[in-house]
């Protein structure tokens, strides 16, 4: 089956198999094969077969042109940055499905998979253990009860898609699903999924990894952060799997849990280490000021304009753009920063021509993004092409065993040099026991309020006093907020709060709602909640 080799600076990029179909090559989202070159057209050529060879014919303003040319067997396209090579026949690679790619891919420099390989997948900006299966040869997703990864939603089809292995790669095929397979954001049919990236079906999140992958690292501290916790440490371990690919990486945590840390560790980890780390702040900004901030601006392009300024987009090219609390991003900016993360395309304010940057995205927020969707506060595009690659900071409740090694670690940093206190274990109790809203960083500004009225050698309880401002852990856990969701979306909530506030005790479960227990374990399968009595408590019903 003749094939389309896509390469950038001599690099494998992807392939294409060329069926009797047509098929359409641009740098639009509406393109079956997405080449994001800024030199090119939304839709620049199409491939069409006429009976007895295939035909490249370009794409005007006004349409297909009439004239074409015959691909000839080896011959090459130029596509601004990149080239497509054309082979009939490529015998090391037979795709199971001969449909058209809907992506660019993440590059062909994959070494032999490793022999145990776990798929996961889970709701979309939760931070709920995942359903996982062991892979084998392939693992099929869908919502019927014999798939081996079961999703249940509405949008989820009957036989939706599945992971599977090919020439020492993983690939990722649609099974011809009613709702699409989306990675990077775009609809694919099959593609190669590297370890660690996650795809999407429905409102899931899908993605494999390898024991190697979640093994913990054996080190407490890590680019900053100090945790003996097995979430963190397997957190650090994601860091470095993440940081060696160009994927742009999506941080959820609540407020003060060290999401700019993870960034900055992901910049360090990764090859752009020597070039620009550029933080924004989408909260802190003006909203009248973000476009300029992030964009740039021409010389008089408003009042006040009296220089040209470069934005952040630009001060990060060839390094990592960090936008955190990127849920506060007005609407009306976020189709243009679709555009710079699909085609590297930022245009300053009053510039007539747009420039083209490298840049690796990074972003942080302490919102749930799939219920700001929901709401129509986020565009749902954006959002899956900012979160191909997720990371969950867990909050300090949930790692308490945590709270003495970092308090040790802020006293030895925030103590007058050789006056570090003691701390005596009515005080250190006091720190356990508290709820800590304000999570790493509240427990920062607690040592340094505790080294200011401290009165001896010796920190006592009544050193410690907590800001009775912040609200009390985990109160936001026991209310469902039903704007924008479904009556099947509301039930999931309350039963999931219900299973965290009893520990995952599914027996007490059943009793609270008045249900039998074998109605609880049918819904806890059907809404992917299986796993979080095991997650919260490591235990069933005791």
């Amino acid at each position: 089956m003749p094939h389309l080799i896509f390469y950038r600076r001599g690099q494998e990029l992807m392939r294409v198999a060329l069926d009797e179909g047509r098929l359409v090559i641009g740098r639009g989202s509406d393109a079956d094969v997405v080449v994001p070159d800024p030199s090119l057209r939304g839709r620049e050529l199409s491939i069409e077969w006429d009976g007895r060879r295939h035909q490249v014919r370009k794409i005007g303003d006004d349409g297909p042109t009439a004239q074409t040319e015959t691909l000839e067997d080896g011959g090459a396209l130029a596509l601004g940055q990149f080239r497509a090579a054309y082979l009939e026949q490529l015998p090391e690679l037979t795709p199971e499905a001969s449909r058209p790619v809907h992506t660019s891919a993440f590059g062909s420099e994959a070494p032999d998979l490793p022999r145990e390989v776990t798929v996961h997948a889970r709701l979309s900006g939760s931070s709920e253990a995942p359903s996982s299966r062991p892979l084998g040869h392939s693992v099929e997703i869908g919502s019927s009860q014999g798939s081996g990864l079961r999703l249940s939603h509405p949008t989820v089809s009957a036989r939706h898609a599945k992971i599977h292995r090919h020439d020492g790669r993983l690939m990722l095929q649609d099974l011809g699903s009613t709702n699409g397979t989306f990675l990077s954001g775009l609809r694919v049919y099959e593609v190669e999924l590297p370890l660690g990236v996650h795809a999407h079906v429905g409102p899931f999140e899908v993605w494999a990894d390898a024991p190697r992958l979640v093994a913990l690292m054996p080190r407490s501290e890590f680019e900053g952060m100090v945790s003996e916790d097995p979430s963190m440490r397997a957190l650090f371990a994601q860091i470095e799997k993440v940081a060696a690919c160009e994927a742009p990486v999506a941080i959820f945590g609540e407020t003060g849990t060290g999401k700019e840390l993870v960034a900055r560790a992901l910049h360090r980890r990764s090859k752009r280490a020597p070039n620009a780390w550029v933080p924004i702040n989408c909260a802190a900004i003006a909203r009248e000021l973000m476009e300029s901030e992030l964009f740039g601006h021409e010389k008089g392009a408003f009042t006040g304009a009296a220089t040209t300024r470069e934005g952040a987009l630009s001060e990060a090219n060839h390094g990592t753009l960090f936008l955190d609390e990127i849920g506060e991003l007005p609407l009306e900016l976020q189709p243009k920063l679709l555009r710079a993360l699909e085609l590297g395309e930022v245009k300053k304010v009053g510039a007539a021509r747009p420039e083209t940057v490298d840049v690796r995205f990074v972003c942080a927020t302490h919102r749930s993004l799939p219920d700001e969707v929901r709401r129509n506060r986020f565009r749902e595009d954006l959002y899956y092409r900012v979160a191909v690659a997720t990371l969950f900071v867990p909050p300090l409740r949930q790692r308490r065993a945590d709270v003495p090694l970092l308090w040790d670690h802020f006293l030895a940093r925030l103590s007058p040099p050789g006056a570090r206190p003691a701390v005596s274990d009515e005080a250190m109790e006091k720190l356990r026991t508290h709820g800590w809203p304000g999570n790493v960083r509240e427990l920062r500004n607690v040592v340094q309020r505790a080294l200011l009225s401290a009165s001896g050698a010796t920190l006592e309880a009544d050193d410690i006093h907590f800001d009775p401002r912040l609200p009390v852990a985990g109160a936001s856990d026991s209310v469902v907020d039903p704007k924008g969701l479904t009556l099947e979306q509301i039930e999931r909530e309350a039963l999931a709060i219900v299973m965290r506030q009893l520990s995952g005790n599914r027996r007490a479960a059943a009793r609270q709602l008045s249900i039998a227990k074998s109605t609880l374990l049918k819904k806890l399968a059907d809404y992917q909640l299986e796993e979080i009595g095991r997650s919260v408590a490591g235990g069933d019903d005791d």
